[in-house]
């Protein structure tokens, strides 16, 4: 029983470090740019995947799996200001993780041999995929977006865009020109792209936090396979160091299996 709530508690811990390092990566404007507000949010996020598919994996009771799932996402609904989309998201996040289950102990149950790598490999999908949800959902809600449409401006990040563009597409063709004329053509030339950018975005303002949240959402799941292999190599190394300490044992069991026959 101890073991069971040593495991819950990790979880509640982890969750808590990763939604506090969150909320400063999701209201930066330099979130991608910064490795310092990324890598704390990233490390974090794969030991709590992995602390959730372990938990996944060995509770047996439903309401401990159910109570796992509320634990990583409770802390975020105190992060962020709640509302009823964010509990939708969250009730979605328990439902997944609860599809999860199937996929961790249909490997853990059905191979001769234990292999962690596989049971992750198949169950941190399913696991990733509803955090990296409330992280959009989050986004979607952050300040610099939703005052991005009622300000009528762009977000900084496509400003940034903009500005390393303009700077790489004129690098060659003002390096003659002395230092502060150069500074002058491309903050003249950048200001003259953004001023046209915001014209032809005008109308199409109003829909802007739920295109920025949903491209946030697919850059996040394009990356989902980093996440999940940090998640694999963190399971990987605890599985060891539960079975040097013990607190987990492989045991053998002879089990019927079924057999094709034509």
């Amino acid at each position: 029983m101890y073991k069971n709530a040593i495991l819950i508690i990790a979880v509640g811990v982890v969750a808590w470090l990763f939604w506090f390092w969150v909320e400063p990566w999701v209201a930066s404007p330099t979130r991608f740019a910064d490795y310092g507000l990324w890598l704390k949010p990233l490390i974090t996020l794969g030991v709590l995947s992995s602390l959730i598919g372990f938990s996944l994996m060995f509770l047996k009771n439903l309401g401990l799996r159910v109570l796992v799932s509320v634990v990583a996402g409770l802390p975020f609904l105190f992060v962020f200001e709640s509302n009823q989309f964010f509990l939708g998201a969250f009730a979605l996040m328990i439902l997944l993780h609860l599809y999860a289950v199937s996929n961790i102990r249909e490997q853990a149950t059905q191979r001769i041999k234990i292999n962690i790598r596989e049971i992750m490999n198949h169950g941190l999908p399913m696991v990733v995929t509803p955090l990296l949800v409330l992280v959009s959902f989050a986004f979607y809600f952050s300040p610099s977006v939703q005052l991005s449409a009622q300000t009528k401006q762009l977000p900084p990040t496509i400003k940034q865009v903009v500005e390393r563009t303009v700077s790489g597409f004129l690098g060659q063709e003002i390096q003659s020109l002395p230092p502060q004329e150069r500074k002058q053509a491309e903050n003249q030339l950048v200001s003259e792209v953004i001023n046209q950018l915001t014209k032809f975005a005008e109308p199409y303002f109003k829909f802007f936090p739920p295109i920025l949240a949903f491209g946030m959402f697919l850059i996040l799941q394009g990356l989902r396979f980093i996440f999940i292999w940090i998640g694999v190599v963190i399971s990987v190394l605890l599985f060891w160091a539960l079975k040097k300490s013990r607190l987990v044992r492989i045991k053998m069991v002879q089990k019927e299996a079924e057999e094709l026959e034509f």
